[in-house]
């Protein structure tokens, strides 16, 4: 009965760190991670900045953030994506803020 007990209790708790993990409420220390891409290209004037998702994620993703506050995944080998980089890293480069 005993390891019946420690197993069931095992499995709960694995269980539960899943469905944590896999949560996109989750507290990640590491990054957020993006479950799926936007399948529109968000306009380069609504973006204020972006992020590559670190190497703990399942799929590479850039996510922007907009001037709303919202937060958008895309994939980093569409070339909208790379235009807002490239456009990003234009506008830091010149002094110029983009807010």
């Amino acid at each position: 009965m005993k390891s019946f007990t420690a197993a069931l209790a095992v499995l709960s708790v694995a269980a539960f760190c899943y469905q944590v993990s896999s949560s996109p409420a989750a507290v990640n220390f590491s990054g957020p991670c993006c479950t799926q891409y936007s399948t529109k290209a968000i306009p380069l004037n609504r973006v204020i900045m972006y992020e590559r998702t670190g190497s703990h994620c399942f799929q590479p993703a850039v996510i922007f953030t907009t001037v709303k506050g919202s937060m958008l995944c895309g994939n980093p080998e569409d070339k909208w994506v790379q235009d807002i980089m490239n456009h990003q890293k234009d506008e830091a480069g010149s002094g110029r803020t983009t807010l």
